[in-house]
């Protein structure tokens, strides 16, 4: 009976031993490939990123050329409001 139990025992031993093997691979498996695609997520966040600067850029560039023809309006639109507004006795 004594040795029964011993089998019993070296063989659960054997099984928990395999699972917890088969576990660790597959923890480490899952590790090499993280790394990768974190590198693509960081890349894609980047190039993201790089694209919206540029199209910031490019609205700061309309707005600096477009700023003197707006001042300009401005003026225009300004000295007639004060020409035209009644005169006040």
């Amino acid at each position: 009976m004594k040795k029964r139990n011993v089998w019993k025992g070296v063989m659960i031993g054997a099984a928990v031993g395999a699972a917890f093997s088969l576990l660790i691979k597959r923890e480490e498996k899952q590790d090499r490939l993280s790394l990768p695609m974190k590198l693509k997520q960081w890349r894609q966040s980047v190039e993201e990123m790089a694209e919206d600067m540029a199209f910031i850029m490019e609205k700061i560039k309309d707005i600096a050329e477009k700023t003197p023809e707006v001042i300009e309006f401005i003026k225009e639109a300004y000295s007639w409001k004060k020409d035209d507004r009644p005169r006040i006795k």
